[in-house]
């Protein structure tokens, strides 16, 4: 039995952080174990690719679900719930005899894994004093990219003394850890509202998701008329989604958030900064292996210091927004990531260890940098009762960004390496011809960002200057000096 309230908020804190680690980790750890499974489950490249595709898109479904259970269900319940269902797929996936109860085991994870992101977000929102919501803030989101990118290298190494079934077991226990810290630390934060279930809402946003998600991800790999036909019905049905929630009672997710400029900007530099992360850690490990001769554990080893150095620097990122703002660091640090990711596209098949590490560790550490203060920047902007919406739309975008991201950068390599080897090419030089191209797009979508966060930085400074000038407003009033001091505290003023 739950208590009312969780224990401490460093508890809490932990906990989100810890389950927003293994959620996110879950979406990439098998993707070094595809080949294997391939030839264990007599399946081709095709059937395979719906353990990551089918994935992705029950993960997205369920976000939005999540906003709406937020409300509903008692917080430690609803947590529970989401770590038993990713601890059921963990345990099915590691006893799977065929491709099919693999396939059933990633969408029960799934479920679970759309569920946590959301709640997690929420706890830390409900939980964490204004002073140090950054802080916090910015550790939890740092999870988010920590998350994907540790996926590839723990699973590349337990692979070098088990099979893909030992993934699915060393994944239950971690989760096992969680389910009972979760179960001791975490009680009801949420003020239930209780609102009704829109039916008509889930189906659109459903349909929305697998079509739009499955266009993307078909449109390089399979038949370009039904990536087309799926894209377009996906777009008509988010249509649909987004008239519904203008006219429905109980709308499933309140889209005023993005009607928030603040909100809406940190919500574009989010998703920008996700995909750069999420190709990067498809990418960088097929470049190394195929076009430079690394073992997977060597590519493994070659991307764990920079996780490490982002591991530092996310509570630091947070810790100097929470004094500062953004409006200097998010700027210089997506900088960082146009050049380095810049200098990325410019190795070649003579690449060293030494010269990838030197190139993405600012990348991911940039991406550090930009993930938390974006992210607590765009739901500081809103009012508290649109937190739980502002939340679902992030973490929607979560599954969204690391779905195209995958599926372009990856397209553009297949297409650039395809094309090289029918001219003759080598395979190693057609795949660094293809990671130079998505690289190149990467660093242009990094670019776009960076123009987003100076206008965000200077959102930030108007919003601080018209904080500052109620503040001088309420200080000219006759009123009791303690609601004065309050007022400028609130606003980080101080006032003589």
């Amino acid at each position: 039995m739950s208590s009312p309230h969780s224990r401490s908020v460093g508890a809490v804190i932990f906990v989100v952080a810890y389950t927003t680690f293994l959620a996110t980790f879950n979406e990439t750890f098998l993707n070094v174990a595809l080949t294997p499974m391939m030839q264990d489950l007599s399946v081709g490249s095709g059937t395979i690719g719906w353990v990551t595709t089918a994935y992705m898109l029950a993960a997205a479904i369920m976000v939005p679900v999540t906003g709406f259970l937020y409300r509903s269900v008692p917080t430690h319940r609803l947590l529970m719930t989401a770590l038993t269902l990713l601890l059921a797929g963990a345990v099915l996936g590691a006893v799977a005899p065929s491709f099919a109860v693999v396939l059933v085991s990633r969408i029960v994870q799934a479920l679970g894994t759309g569920m946590i992101v959301p709640i997690g977000m929420n706890l830390t929102l409900a939980v964490s004093p204004r002073e140090k919501l950054g802080t916090n803030m910015g550790v939890v989101s740092a999870m988010t990219t920590l998350g994907p990118a540790f996926g590839p290298i723990i699973a590349g190494t337990i692979l070098q003394f088990g099979t893909w079934h030992t993934l699915f077991v060393a994944f239950a226990v971690l989760i096992a850890l969680a389910w009972i810290v979760a179960f001791v630390c975490v009680g009801d934060e949420a003020e239930l509202t209780h609102p009704r279930l829109d039916a008509a809402s889930t189906t659109l946003i459903s349909l929305a998701l697998i079509g739009i998600l499955y266009g993307i991800s078909t449109v390089f790999t399979g038949s370009a008329l039904l990536a087309v036909a799926c894209l377009g019905a996906g777009l008509v049905a988010l249509v649909g989604f987004v008239i519904r929630q203008r006219y429905a009672p109980e709308p499933l997710i309140d889209l005023r958030p993005l009607g928030n400029r603040g909100f809406a900007l940190g919500l574009c530099v989010i998703f920008a900064s996700l995909m750069i992360v999420f190709s990067m850690n498809i990418l960088l490990p097929m470049f190394m292996q195929s076009a430079l001769g690394f073992s997977a554990f060597n590519a493994a080893l070659t991307l764990l210091p920079a996780c490490i150095l982002s591991c530092i620097l996310a509570p630091l990122a947070g810790s100097l927004f929470d004094r500062y703002g953004l409006r200097f660091s998010l700027p210089l640090a997506l900088a960082v990531v146009v050049g380095f990711t810049f200098a990325l596209s410019m190795l070649g098949e003579g690449a060293g260890s030494w010269q990838i590490m030197a190139c993405y560790a600012p990348v991911i550490a940039g991406t550090a940098f930009t993930m938390g203060p974006a992210q607590t920047f765009a739901l500081a902007s809103l009012e508290r009762p649109l937190f739980p919406h502002g939340t679902t739309i992030i973490s929607t975008a979560f599954q969204v960004a690391g779905c195209i991201g995958s599926s372009l950068f990856m397209g553009i390599l297949s297409g650039v390496q395809a094309g090289r080897v029918a001219g003759g090419e080598s395979m190693a030089a057609a795949t660094a011809a293809g990671f130079h191209a998505a690289a190149l797009v990467a660093a242009g979508i990094a670019v776009v960002a960076l123009v987003l966060a100076f206008r965000l930085a200077r959102i930030e400074r108007l919003q601080l200057r018209d904080r500052a000038d109620g503040v001088r407003e309420a200080a000219a009033e006759p009123v009791a000096e303690p609601a004065v001091a309050a007022a400028a505290q609130e606003s980080g003023v101080l006032v003589d």
